[in-house]
């Protein structure tokens, strides 16, 4: 069995990037779908976390999709995280405000 190249590894763990917040926000949507069915101020207030959730998730990605060749780390400059939080917080308003 030939090993999995560098690239191709790398390739497929990227995409996994921000997973947990996807996970998240189906938690928020079971939990405002099957838990709080009753509750109605609840029910809206879980589901909207999660549509803000999603909507983080999609700008992270909107991010990293449009300044491909900038990534923000720990030797880049700092204007570069405040981008990515600007891009987030963006896609965060539109969602917010569009509900």
């Amino acid at each position: 069995m030939t090993p999995i190249p560098p690239v191709i590894a790398a390739a497929v763990g990227d995409r996994f990037r921000m997973i947990e917040w996807l996970a998240l926000a189906i938690v928020f949507y079971v939990l405002a779908l099957y838990v709080f069915g009753g509750q109605p101020q609840l029910q809206t207030l879980c589901w909207k976390l999660g549509n803000l959730t999603v909507a983080s998730f999609m700008g992270y990605w909107l991010d990293r999709t449009v300044f491909y060749d900038t990534r923000p780390d720990a030797i880049t400059s700092p204007i570069y995280h405040i981008r990515r939080a600007i891009v987030m917080a963006a896609a965060m308003i539109a969602v917010a405000t569009g509900l």
